[in-house]
């Protein structure tokens, strides 16, 4: 085993979840409060929570099973989201084309002349 010096900020917090907590399930939950820890972090350049922060976080747990089935779900919802972000951005773009295709002339919009 090949051994290497690293090195790493002093902001960093490392969360080792216990055997009966989903360390995705973990992650979801304090995405959920990401917006109430932010008012709990030290102020600075950068907002960071401490260790003592965090002990005091109580987290509902459900069964380990129920925890691995909400994670499941919620990285369903997430591709999801990605997937139509995805295509909300090809849509733009396509529409930035379009409209630069028309306002040079490139591309004839038809008008029809009949009234209805």
């Amino acid at each position: 085993m090949t051994h290497r010096a690293v090195s790493s900020s002093q902001a960093i917090l490392g969360i080792r979840p216990s055997e009966d907590l989903h360390y995705e399930f973990l992650y979801f939950y304090l995405s959920s409060l990401k917006e109430e820890i932010k008012l709990q972090g030290q102020q600075g350049t950068q907002s960071n929570l401490n260790a003592g922060m965090v002990k005091g976080f109580k987290i509902p747990l459900p069964s380990l099973q129920e925890q691995i089935g909400i994670s499941e779900v919620l990285n369903s919802a997430d591709e999801e989201v990605e997937a139509l972000e995805k295509s909300v951005f090809a849509l733009k773009r396509e529409k930035k084309a379009l409209m630069q295709q028309l306002l040079t002339g490139k591309r004839r919009v038809q008008v029809d002349t009949e009234v209805a």
